[in-house]
């Protein structure tokens, strides 16, 4: 314990300066960064700040500015990020997957632009405003160059502005907000993204539990690697891949090129010890293993350290033959559940106990884990009584790594953060062992006519308990009356036809729900529900998918659409 010890109160350093005493301390003994071939030793990578922090004084920035840094996670957006912090400059960094008039209004007072890989295109009108004196181009790949007017490339910022020769560092500033994050596009009335503040000494207080949780098994190991195919706007994934293996002496790979197969491939190609996704990647990746393990290759996953799903789980019994499989493949450790937020900047339980595969799938939600060292975990009802093991309720988190509030929004701030507690709109229980067990948001329900709360995760739960049912995803459609509807992936080989599943399963919905409520369609797929850019089950979409459903009625399933006329 008495490592813990050497991390400095929170109050008396940057984000950047903690970083930069553990990149060079290391002695460039590990590369600090590998992104598409190209290594970046640990010396190189704090150069490489030095310089971004040099661009970004040469601009005129000064401390208390913001920069808008858009893009996904490559060696030059951690860069500008962490230089940006050394400056005492805020990086405000949006959700890639908000629309541009959303955008539009989450700039704020931002003085400076970086985007990155043709990204500009979508943006270009916020872009176009006054107040960004300087927009920076900058390619994913090498080979990738711009000629757009106005624009300044990568190298032409440099040369301009890189010989900046004064006071680089700014001092630390406690309660300020030095980093402007966004939810990954769950929070809020309707799946909005809210921009959040996170300040210096909260970010260092989620290395201090790190630090501790660490003690158990080393998941964060010097001298192994992570990988990386997370945008940063994701906090959780960007500290437990990124941030916590830089400080720890890993080497992070990072390939932004977001496609199931390629991160399936690279998985497999680069062994990482540490890798976080969510659920509906975990449950890919593993029906690609089933594939290959039917055809006589099995893999071999003894390279697993800490592969973590977060940001969205799965089935519980797709959990278990994760587990079951990863276990017959040599995996030192099963699929760890865990759960964080944003507005904590990363994790808040976790389900990590090396060795062991003996989880509980029992219930309707995957099991989480204990709070993680530093943090306070409870569940409450509406009137803000604790509830005991066993009850349902909202999640609530007290922890030193909280965010300094919703960014010009303080009517949100203080209905969110009340006596020290984050209220996550989460719905969730404790068990008698403390072990967390999340459900789903609580903003994701209907009131039946006589008044009755019905939780859409509810009644998604119940579909899966039908055998033929694989998964299950509940939802209002985006149309004047908003209809009830679910979207059913099947197991490939059921003995009934898919009318008889969905009369079955039908029946037993209807006797769940209040009079007055029903579910008017029902969709059909196999493989798995569509994902998002974060790799979450894509919820916008389904909601306006209008075609394609089937209705029952009286025990007789017929064609539907929702199309409005």
């Amino acid at each position: 314990m008495s490592e813990l010890k050497n991390i400095l109160l929170p109050s008396e350093e940057t984000l950047w300066k903690f970083l930069e005493r553990s990149l060079l301390s290391d002695g460039d003994r590990h590369d600090a960064l590998v992104c598409f071939g190209r290594r970046v030793s640990r010396t190189a990578f704090v150069e490489q700040v030095h310089l971004w922090g040099r661009v970004i004084k040469g601009m005129g920035l000064k401390e208390g500015d913001e920069l808008l840094l858009f893009g996904p996670s490559l060696p030059e957006f951690i860069y500008i990020m962490l230089a940006a912090n050394m400056t005492g400059v805020t990086a405000n960094i949006p959700n890639l997957m908000v629309s541009p008039e959303a955008l539009e209004t989450m700039v704020g007072g931002c003085r400076a632009a970086f985007v990155f890989g043709g990204l500009e295109k979508g943006i270009r009108k916020v872009l176009a405003r006054e107040q960004f004196e300087h927009v920076v181009l900058i390619p994913v790949l090498p080979s990738m160059c711009f000629h757009r007017h106005k624009y300044l490339t990568k190298k032409a910022a440099i040369r301009r502005f890189g010989s900046y020769d004064g006071p680089l560092e700014a001092p630390a500033v406690a309660g300020k907000t030095t980093y402007i994050f966004c939810s990954s596009g769950t929070s809020g009335k309707g799946g909005a993204a809210h921009q959040i503040g996170m300040s210096d000494e909260a970010m260092i207080a989620m290395f201090r539990n790190a630090l501790a949780f660490n003690l158990n098994g080393e998941p964060f190991r010097e001298g192994t690697s992570s990988y990386c195919p997370l945008p940063p706007f994701v906090c959780t994934g960007f500290f437990v891949l990124v941030l916590a293996p830089l400080q720890r002496g890993m080497t992070v790979y990072l390939d932004p090129r977001l496609s199931i197969r390629r991160l399936i491939r690279n998985i497999l190609t680069i062994r990482p010890q540490v890798i976080l996704t969510p659920g509906p990647v975990w449950v890919q990746l593993f029906d690609h293993i089933d594939r290959l393990i039917r055809k006589g290759k099995r893999p071999d996953l003894s390279f697993f350290r800490f592969p973590v799903m977060g940001g969205e789980g799965c089935t519980p019994q797709a959990l278990q033959h994760i587990n079951e499989v990863m276990e017959a493949c040599g995996s030192p450790v099963a699929l760890t559940s865990g759960y964080g937020l944003s507005e904590t900047f990363s994790v808040s339980t976790v389900d990590y106990t090396p060795g062991c595969f003996d989880k509980n799938y029992s219930r309707a939600a995957v099991d989480v884990g204990y709070p993680f060292p530093g943090v306070t975990v409870g569940v409450f009802d509406p009137d803000g009584n604790e509830l005991g093991y066993g009850e349902r309720g909202e999640i609530r988190i007290k922890t030193d790594s909280m965010t300094t509030g919703y960014i010009n929004d303080p009517e949100y701030t203080q209905a969110k953060l009340k006596d020290g507690w984050l209220l996550t709109e989460d719905c969730g229980e404790l068990d008698e062992r403390g072990k967390l067990f999340v459900y789903g948001r609580m903003s994701q329900h209907l009131l039946a006519p006589g008044g009755e709360k019905v939780y859409l995760f509810d009644i998604a739960n119940l579909l899966r308990e039908d055998p033929a049912v694989k998964n299950a995803l509940v939802c209002q459609l985006e149309t004047k009356n908003g209809p009830l509807v679910a979207h059913l992936v099947l197991e490939d080989d059921i003995p009934d036809t898919e009318e008889d599943v969905l009369c079955r399963v039908d029946a037993r919905v209807s006797a769940f729900l209040p009079a007055g409520l029903r579910l008017e369609g029902y969709r059909t797929e196999r493989g798995q529900l569509r994902s998002n850019l974060v790799g979450k089950t894509d919820r916008i979409y389904y909601s306006n998918l209008l075609t394609g459903y089937r209705t029952i009625r009286n025990g007789t399933c017929s064609p539907v659409d929702f199309c409005e006329k």
